[in-house]
């Protein structure tokens, strides 16, 4: 290197070396508010879903206190387990009010969650003409019971019919 090179180096050095730290320090804020603005990005999101809870909340607690006088009509619709116990006895009145020859046997049980209802499987056999077992089945429809009649097996047996009636009926 030239001699006026070195002077000028070392006249300027101590500028050089605070431009460059200059820099550095520059670089070192410019990353920390990168930094910083991350971080605030982050928690004003959080603020906002927080807030859409909050509001959400708000309005089912409003909701539930206008649906309130209906938990009990809804509790009382399906009726408790212990009850199913005079469910076969009531079939087996509809049967003969329709005179039809009746059978009945319960099946699998499952017991109710918090989420779903029990239920428990039967399995009915009805003997007789078409207009008794018709009724039948629509009385089944409207009775007190909530059913889910999974199949009605029908077999023509002389000059009526005889059916396998495999369903399942719910309890609280």
């Amino acid at each position: 290197m030239n001699k006026f090179y070195k002077n000028l180096f070392r006249r300027n050095a101590l500028y050089i070396s605070g431009i460059l730290a200059l820099a550095g320090l520059v670089l070192f804020i410019y990353m920390d508010i990168q930094a910083s603005v991350l971080t605030i990005t982050q928690k004003n999101n959080t603020l906002a879903t927080r807030s859409n809870s909050l509001s959400s909340l708000a309005i089912l607690r409003g909701e539930f206190e206008k649906a309130k006088p209906y938990f009990s009509l809804l509790e009382n619709i399906l009726p408790p387990r212990d009850q199913l116990l005079s469910f076969s006895k009531e079939l087996e009145g509809i049967a003969k009010k329709n005179s039809l020859e009746f059978g009945f046997t319960f099946g699998e049980e499952r017991l109710a969650t918090p989420t779903e209802p029990g239920y428990i499987a039967f399995r009915a056999t009805v003997t007789g003409t078409y207009a008794g077992l018709a009724n039948f089945l629509r009385s089944l429809e409207t009775g007190r019971y909530f059913i889910d009649v999974s199949t009605v097996d029908s077999v023509k047996k002389g000059d009526g019919f005889s059916n396998i009636i495999n369903g399942r009926v719910f309890f609280r």
